[in-house]
């Protein structure tokens, strides 16, 4: 009797223990199920999480591209590992946007890199030398302290050494590198990579770069919605 008593007891909490199992597992299918589906999906967007709106009082002309801003630098990692992405994604816009990158000069060395961004873009050699200074800052451990020390590597790829440091310190690069310490400044930029939509809207780059950019299409469609609504 004793013995079947035994057994029952045994049987009755290896029930309870394979019920309990069951619970457990079925409670990390819900938690894990929860957890995934509240994160954002294309179009579901809020603000304060995903996106900051810094200002409200932009006006475009109707049907203008919705301007899209990177800030950067070449001495940042981060921006290096964001560039291929928001390569793909410019590669994938139509006219209705209009991207364009604006460097930040947080330091000296960063102000450098910056003003040789502009030169680049305004000599017209920037595709040449774009990834060349990503790879040579972060892959080679480059160093460029002076406008000579840059001129010297960008000699031979696009222009050469002279004409580069003759646009380097023109009055029209001079006038350009003020103009992104201003911009950088009036949009509150204090890190990098940041992209601003609109005008408007900075993006909260700590959701991750891929989602960043769903945002961004969020986003600029948010506005083009917006003017339609306008004119109706």
């Amino acid at each position: 009797m004793a013995k079947k008593k035994n057994n029952d007891a045994r049987m009755t909490t290896l029930r309870w223990t394979i019920l309990g199992f069951i619970g457990a597992v079925a409670v990390l299918v819900i938690f894990y199920g929860l957890l995934y589906s509240s994160g954002a999906t294309e179009g579901d967007f809020a603000e304060g999480e995903h996106y900051t709106q810094i200002r409200d009082d932009v006006r475009r002309r109707p049907g203008a591209p919705v301007e899209v801003v990177e800030f950067f630098s070449y001495g940042c990692i981060h921006c290096k590992n964001f560039d291929p992405l928001i390569e793909d994604w410019k590669a994938a816009q139509n006219d209705s946007v209009a991207f364009r990158r604006q460097p930040v000069s947080f330091s000296p060395i960063w102000a450098l890199l910056g003003r040789t961004y502009i030169t680049l873009e305004q000599m017209g050699i920037l595709e040449e030398n774009h990834n060349r200074l990503f790879r040579a800052v972060h892959d080679q451990g480059k160093q460029f302290l002076t406008p000579e020390m840059m001129a010297d590597f960008i000699d031979g790829n696009g222009t050469d050494r002279e004409a580069f440091l003759t646009a380097f310190n023109s009055a029209e690069v001079r006038r350009a590198a003020a103009r992104m310490e201003t911009e950088a400044r009036e949009n509150g930029i204090n890190s990098v990579p940041m992209i601003i939509v609109g005008g408007q809207y900075a993006v909260n780059m700590g959701i991750g770069r891929k989602l960043s950019l769903d945002v961004v299409d969020h986003l600029v469609e948010q506005i083009r919605a917006g003017e339609s609504a306008q004119a109706e």
